[in-house]
């Protein structure tokens, strides 16, 4: 029978993975700061990262706050950005890209962060990508080479060109759909496979980037588009070899999936917390914001997915052998490339910025194939 990322599975493994070191919900604190009432509208991010976001924050948060959380599934940051022009935020808590949040920046489209509402000692752990003015990162996580392990597990893949080489590597393959831009790396993934040096990956060859996916297309079963698709495609053993967030990949074998994973040439990324501009409930979603930059909650977070938290701070509160896993981790950090974020953003001879270009010349490619 197929494995299915159910929720009561998802929590059954990440308590055994987690090593029992932190209980559920998290207690009240009596005169909170943050207290309120009403509701607020957050992202949901799905699949095993949604439900790491509720039992480390949502529930905690409510029990503290008195504040009602809803969950609203994500969308992508191009379907963000139109809603907030059109004075309709999906959510009050949006979670981006770290791509994605100049184009939100540019046309002010962010509140600022209510930095009162926070300690100032967890600001100041924010080492890796520092919280600034209109956003606060959420996550460091890097797009990973997966595979099934059972049928590569001898002689696993370790390189993006061996996602490409189906003799030595055989089964159907999947990469995220290009309209993903950034977030899902396939433009970086393609030119790395046709064997482009890390240092010279930007600015992206779109040409070359595209005579290289034309090698791969016949063999792609599905072009993903969310992180829980990802994953899911492998545990339906659809596709054998492919690419799929570090925490999506973990979240399935929790539950029981065999799935293998290469830090070699990893796409490392982050994505960060910001409350749209005429969010409804825009003092609440500064509260859970603020609460999230908490190095427990944190912790919690990374017990049950393996995102790095981006609150230094909360390392103090994971198990040795939990950190060892983050994508930050001595040893493996040095293994990936950090996503180069301000060329996406950045303007081409086209007139259009990476993010936009990726959407169009995708488009283009597969109206041609």
């Amino acid at each position: 029978m197929p494995l299915k990322l159910t929720r009561r599975t998802f929590l059954g493994g990440a308590a055994l993975a987690g090593g029992g070191r932190f209980t559920f919900p998290a207690p009240v604190i009596a005169g909170s700061i943050l207290k309120g009432s009403g509701t607020v509208v957050v992202h949901d991010g799905g699949g095993s990262m949604g439900i790491a976001q509720l039992k480390a924050y949502s529930e905690p948060f409510e029990a503290e706050t008195g504040i009602k959380v809803i969950h609203q599934p994500g969308v992508a940051s191009g379907v963000q950005l139109a809603a907030v022009l059109a004075g309709a935020a999906k959510h009050d808590v949006a979670l981006l890209s770290g791509g994605a949040i100049a184009n939100f920046e540019k046309d002010e489209l962010l509140l600022p962060i209510d930095y009162d509402l926070w300690a100032g000692k967890d600001r100041e752990g924010y080492d890796v990508v520092a919280a600034k003015t209109n956003y606060a990162p959420a996550m460091i996580y890097s797009m990973l080479i997966a595979y099934e392990a059972e049928k590569l597990g001898s002689r696993p893949p370790s390189t993006w060109a061996d996602l490409w080489n189906s003799r030595d590597f055989p089964g159907r393959r999947t990469l995220a759909t290009g309209t993903n831009a950034a977030d899902g790396a396939t433009y970086e993934i393609a030119l790395l496979a046709d064997g482009v040096p890390p240092e010279k990956l930007y600015p992206l060859d779109w040409k070359r980037a595209f005579r290289s996916l034309d090698n791969l297309r016949s063999n792609v079963v599905k072009w993903w588009v969310s992180g829980a698709e990802s994953v899911q495609l492998q545990v339906d053993r659809q596709a054998t070899v492919g690419s799929a967030w570090n925490g999506r990949i973990d979240g399935a074998n929790d539950q029981g999936a065999r799935i293998g994973k290469s830090w070699n040439q990893g796409i490392l990324q982050w994505a960060a917390w910001a409350v749209p501009k005429g969010a409804e409930n825009s003092d609440n979603a500064q509260k859970y914001i603020a609460y999230m930059s908490r190095p427990e909650p944190q912790a919690r977070f990374s017990e049950l997915i393996t995102y790095g938290p981006t609150n230094a701070r909360a390392f103090e509160h994971l198990s040795k052998q939990r950190a060892e896993l983050m994508p930050t981790a001595p040893g493996l950090k040095e293994r990936q490339i950090v996503q180069d974020y301000a060329f996406w953003n950045a303007v081409d001879a086209t007139g259009e910025t990476g993010l936009r270009r990726a959407i169009v010349e995708w488009e283009r490619w597969v109206a041609g194939g």
